[in-house]
C-alpha cells in the first residue's frame, strides 16, 4: 500500500513538472500584445513624406491604411496574414490599394514580408536592450557607419525604452516600446530608423530618414557647406486611428 501511495505521489510530481514544462507563455510576458494580428485589423496613418533634390524638400501629405485582410498557410504549413495597405489622399476621399504585406507572428519573432523581401520587425520575449538581425532571411547587405550596429554585414535591430509611455506627435500611450532599426552618422550620410509600438495597439509610429550631405568643404568637393542635402528622404507615419472592421 505504501509503495502504492509512494508511486501516486511521485507520478503527480511528474505530471505536475510536464505541465509547467510545457504550458503556454504568458503572452503579455512576453510582449505578444505590441503586435496583435487578427482578420478585421486595422490601423490609419498620417503620412507626411519628404524627398530632398538639391537641398529642397518636396513634401507629400496623405493618409494611409493597413487592413489585415485574410489568412492562410504558406508552403512551410505557417499560418499567415495578408495586410493590404491602401492610401487617400485626403480623410474625404476613397482608399486605393497600393500593396500587399505578408506577416506571420511566431513564438519568437514576427515575420513582415514586403517587395518579396522578408524582415524580422520584433523578437520574443521584448526586454530592454534586446538585439536582433532584422534582415536575417534576405540578403540585403548593411552600409555601415559612425554609431551604427553591424553584425555579418547585417543590419542589428535594438529594443529601448520598454514599456514606457510614449508621448509626441499628438500621440499619447501608456505601455510601448521603441525599435531602433539603424542609427548611421558621418559627415556624409545620415541614417536613422525607428518604430514605435503601443501594447494592445501595434505600431503608432514610424520614422525614416536618409539623407546624404555635400562633401567635407575641407577637401574641396562640396562648395555648398556640409548641411547641404544632396539627396534624401524623410519620411513620418502617425498613427490616428484603429480599430477592426
Amino acid at each position: 500500500m505504501r509503495k502504492a501511495l509512494l508511486l501516486l505521489v511521485v507520478l503527480a510530481g511528474f505530471l505536475a513538472g510536464c505541465e509547467n514544462k510545457y504550458k503556454d507563455p504568458d503572452p503579455q510576458a512576453m510582449g505578444y500584445e505590441y503586435f496583435p494580428l487578427e482578420i478585421g485589423d486595422y490601423r490609419i496613418y498620417d503620412v507626411t513624406d519628404i524627398r530632398f533634390t538639391s537641398n529642397v524638400g518636396d513634401t507629400t501629405r496623405f493618409q494611409m491604411r493597413e487592413r489585415v485582410d485574410t489568412s492562410f498557410t504558406d508552403q512551410t504549413n505557417q499560418l499567415v496574414y495578408k495586410v493590404v495597405r491602401s492610401i487617400r489622399f485626403n480623410p474625404n476621399s476613397a482608399w486605393i490599394d497600393d500593396s500587399v504585406l505578408v506577416a506571420a507572428k511566431l513564438d519568437n519573432m514576427v515575420l513582415l514580408t514586403k517587395n518579396n523581401t522578408k524582415y524580422v520587425k520584433l523578437v520574443f520575449p521584448v526586454k530592454e536592450g534586446g538585439e536582433w538581425i532584422g534582415d536575417l532571411y534576405n540578403d540585403r547587405i548593411a552600409g555601415g557607419g559612425r554609431q551604427s550596429k553591424i553584425r555579418n554585414d547585417k543590419e542589428v535591430y535594438t529594443y529601448s525604452s520598454v514599456g514606457r509611455p510614449y508621448q509626441e506627435w499628438g500621440l499619447n500611450y501608456p505601455n510601448t516600446i521603441t525599435v531602433s532599426q539603424d542609427s548611421t552618422s558621418s559627415t556624409v550620410i545620415y541614417d536613422k530608423r525607428q518604430e514605435v509600438y503601443a501594447e494592445a495597439v501595434g505600431l503608432i509610429y514610424r520614422l525614416a530618414n536618409r539623407l546624404r550631405y555635400c562633401e567635407d568643404t575641407e577637401s574641396k568637393q562640396c562648395s555648398y557647406g556640409t548641411d547641404y542635402i544632396v539627396s534624401g528622404h524623410e519620411r513620418h507615419e502617425v498613427l490616428v486611428s484603429h480599430g477592426k472592421m
